[in-house]
């Protein structure tokens, strides 16, 4: 079943140039991973430091096998040095409705 994951990213504010520049060479390895349909950035426009990230996939397995990569490859704790607090994570189900 299709999910939506949102994570919630709190950027050092002094790293946000730096992480978009690593971000841009990690993503066309996620946006071409098996069961990735979707993967899109957004900063809150009042706080530069406040980025949203919303991605769609095939389902919470195919996530999850491309999250458990991206620890084993060592770039999520690349990415966790421009955070200046723990990103929030969810999980949405689309709903029938």
């Amino acid at each position: 079943m299709e999910t939506q994951v949102i994570i919630n990213f709190k950027l050092k504010s002094d790293a946000v140039d730096a992480f978009k520049t690593h971000i841009k060479e990690l993503i066309p390895d996620t946006r071409s991973f098996e069961g990735c349909i979707d993967v899109g950035f957004y900063f809150n426009s009042d706080d530069k430091t406040d980025l949203v990230v919303f991605e769609t996939w095939q389902s919470r397995a195919h996530y999850e096998k491309y999250f458990a990569w991206r620890t084993e490859t060592g770039a999520l704790e690349a990415i966790a040095s421009y955070m200046s607090d723990e990103p929030s994570l969810r999980y949405l189900t689309k709903s029938d409705i």
